[in-house]
């Protein structure tokens, strides 16, 4: 709201600042980086069961031992379509990194077979 004290001048010149200091200038980028395939290794896989979890660690090296948490996010029971392995996959939320990758070959996956 203008001051009722100020002149039409003075007025005009508070409504420029005013454009001046909501204007977003755009800058166009110095290097241009070519899209790229991101491969997950999950492609040739057929998800099983999906749930959210949590992941802890047990730290024994702490006195006393504690449980420490591990990451947050969907763990996955994959299924490779061609050799018919299973593992377990668990990636993180935000940043997606593998936080449990696990082979079924100690497993027993007869109630998992399909």
């Amino acid at each position: 709201m203008a001051d009722p004290k100020e002149t039409p001048e003075e007025q005009e010149t508070s409504t420029e600042n005013a454009e001046e200091s909501n204007h977003d200038p755009h800058y166009e980028p110095i290097v241009s980086l070519p899209e790229q395939d991101v491969k997950t290794l999950e492609e040739d896989e057929e998800e099983l069961f999906k749930m959210r979890a949590k992941l802890y660690r047990f730290a024994s090296e702490n006195d006393p031992p504690e449980w420490k948490e591990r990451g947050t996010g969907d763990v996955k029971l994959l299924k490779h379509k061609e050799k018919g392995t299973i593992r377990l996959l668990m990636r993180r939320d935000r940043t997606l990194k593998i936080c449990a990758n696990h082979n079924s070959e100690s497993w027993n996956t007869s109630c998992l077979r399909q």
